[in-house]
């Protein structure tokens, strides 16, 4: 099986998404890897599928982390799964994979630190939350996200006053 033919499945399957025919795009992907099933890719689209449409968050599960297997230095499955182990409360599981993830040049660290400042903050660790929402408007080079990050950081302060007056 070529890489350009696995490719056209994934193409295939995001178009199915695109209509919002969800069951045809997943028939797609499983095709896709019973003729490659190490093809991380397709796990990955399989991963986001099953954690934002099918709400299946065991099936997400097995999918992302054999995306990351079998494809570590593709960025989505590492975004799709912070969110995943972030709303699960999984928090020490959060932080591992970000900081692994800082090992993936195609990530951006703005997206790391603001993952970081979220799981700080969570804890109530509102100072460092606003430092590692400082490192991500740093390395963030995106007006959209960068307005997010100080939302984020205005967030904490409000937080912090909160605390202190209670």
């Amino acid at each position: 099986m070529t890489m350009e033919v696995l490719e056209q499945y994934v193409l295939d399957a995001e178009k199915a998404f695109e209509d919002q025919d969800y069951l045809r795009g997943r028939d797609i992907l499983v095709d896709a890897l019973a003729e490659e099933p190490t093809y991380g890719k397709a796990h990955n689209h399989l991963g986001w599928l099953y954690l934002y449409h099918f709400h299946d968050f065991n099936k997400a599960e097995d999918h992302l982390k054999l995306a990351l297997k079998y494809a570590p230095f593709y960025s989505a499955p590492y975004k799709h799964m912070t969110g995943l182990l972030f709303d699960s409360k999984r928090f020490d599981e959060h932080i591992e994979l970000l900081e692994k993830a800082k090992t993936i040049p195609a990530i951006s660290n703005a997206f790391i630190y603001d993952e970081l400042g979220k799981n700080a903050e969570v804890h109530g660790d509102y100072r460092q939350a606003i430092k590692l929402y400082k490192r991500g408007i740093k390395w963030s080079m995106d007006t959209q996200e960068i307005t997010v990050l100080k939302d984020s950081i205005r967030r904490c302060r409000d937080k912090k006053w909160l605390v202190l007056f209670r």
